[in-house]
């Protein structure tokens, strides 16, 4: 069983990063005031998964769970952690074009999905396997909605 330590800090890693992404979106949102409410939402959504993930610490406090830090490579989650706040100050200081923006987002996103992020094993508790499936449904949605709206934009699907 891994130490409990160690699955909160992963657990912890893994809520920093959507709030991280709520952030980005809610900067989008300020610097593209007329698409401020697709931002908002996306926004909106991240919150609510970093606070799904960090009902998660109790869980593991209590053990009712338990969560394989090994399964969620700390390395990787820091790094693309690195990454959105190196873009919300990117943002925050640059003159970033509206389809830039919606490109970041859906790497961002995507990148969520091909790390396989939210697979879920058969020996996963029921919460956490409820969990990793709405969040993985909830994050195809956001890929979905960033893509459409990148390609209205004018991203072209080999970029």
């Amino acid at each position: 069983m891994p130490a409990e330590a160690d699955q909160i800090h992963t657990i912890g890693l893994m809520a920093a990063h959507e709030s991280a992404l709520a952030d980005l979106y809610r900067v989008y949102a300020d610097k593209f005031v007329g698409q401020m409410e697709f931002w908002r939402q996306l926004a909106d959504d991240e919150v609510s998964h970093a606070r799904w993930i960090a009902g998660f610490a109790d869980d593991v406090k209590a053990g009712t769970i338990e969560v394989d830090p090994g399964r969620f490579s700390s390395e990787s989650i820091l790094a693309s952690l690195d990454q959105v706040r190196g873009h919300v100050q990117e943002v925050e200081d640059d003159d970033l074009s509206f389809l830039d923006a919606l490109a970041a987002a859906k790497k961002f996103e995507e990148g969520l999905i091909e790390s396989r992020y939210f697979e879920v094993f058969e020996d996963d508790a029921p919460e956490l396997k409820e969990l990793l499936t709405k969040l993985e449904g909830e994050t195809e949605a956001h890929r979905k909605r960033v893509t459409e709206m990148w390609e209205s934009a004018g991203g072209k699907a080999h970029q």
